[in-house]
């Protein structure tokens, strides 16, 4: 693998087993959610990985950050093989953000021991205190004395992308970001993530439906349909001029967006 790719993945598969109806067949059906996945990243990239819900794109995501196990093929992060980390290396390397920030932060807690407790799990010394991770991701300090409740939801992204910055990662997962924010917001929040890709050398995997997004912002997108990598390449070249038929339906969908 090369010294500048940050992750590959190789015939990357997994199956869930689903139960039939139990009250008249207890057998199992197998539903192979991702199918034979490869995907190169390297450093310093974005790839847009965009499809309909259940394409299997934040399955394939929780694989990578492992959150969750994979059937067969062979992952590497960085020259080493995922199954080689520790659950503490792994989250120094991967960190994922998720769609809804409320959800993902503990209303119970303030920023600050958020952020703090984020930094000691991931780094036995902090490297960045919380404060700079704050200004980092644009917020005041002030915001440290604060709870959740009290952002907005733009705000809220800030916090979790400054969460996930505590130990320092290599590549950042984004599921699906902005869905939930208003349009002027997102921008704002897609360009924070462009904005530190430029200061830290960040790597990013962006998850979503949104075509016009990931063609914006991505080097490279894969389009996944049914589990498996329908289309991939150049997001220009995906965007203007794409060979499969599933991507151009996506495409058609909307209104395409010049980079």
């Amino acid at each position: 693998m090369s010294n500048n790719t940050i992750l590959k993945t190789a015939n990357v598969n997994k199956v869930f087993g689903v139960k039939r109806n139990f009250l008249v067949d207890s057998s199992t059906n197998l539903v192979n959610a991702v199918k034979d996945v490869s995907i190169t990243l390297e450093k310093g990239k974005i790839l847009g990985i965009a499809g309909e819900s259940g394409s299997g794109k934040t399955t394939f995501a929780k694989i990578i950050s492992g959150l969750m196990e994979y059937s067969t093929g062979e992952i590497f992060i960085s020259d080493k093989k995922i199954t080689d980390y520790s659950k503490y290396d792994l989250a120094k390397k991967v960190q994922m953000i998720f769609q809804d920030p409320f959800s993902s932060l503990n209303p119970k807690l303030s920023i600050e021991t958020i952020i703090v407790e984020a930094i000691r799990s991931k780094q036995k010394n902090a490297i960045i205190p919380a404060k700079e991770l704050l200004e980092l991701v644009g917020l005041p300090e002030d915001s440290l004395k604060k709870y959740p409740h009290q952002f907005s939801g733009g705000q809220r992204q800030r916090i979790a992308i400054a969460r996930a910055l505590a130990g320092e990662p290599e590549l950042i997962i984004a599921d699906e970001p902005v869905s939930s924010l208003d349009i002027s917001v997102q921008a704002q929040i897609m360009n924070l993530f462009l904005e530190l890709r430029e200061k830290l050398g960040l790597s990013y995997i962006i998850i979503s439906h949104d075509l016009n997004l990931l063609g914006a912002v991505s080097d490279e997108i894969v389009i996944m349909q049914n589990g498996e990598i329908v289309e991939c390449g150049n997001s220009t070249e995906i965007m203007n001029n794409p060979k499969n038929s599933y991507t151009q339906k996506l495409i058609s969908a909307i209104k395409t967006v010049s980079k």
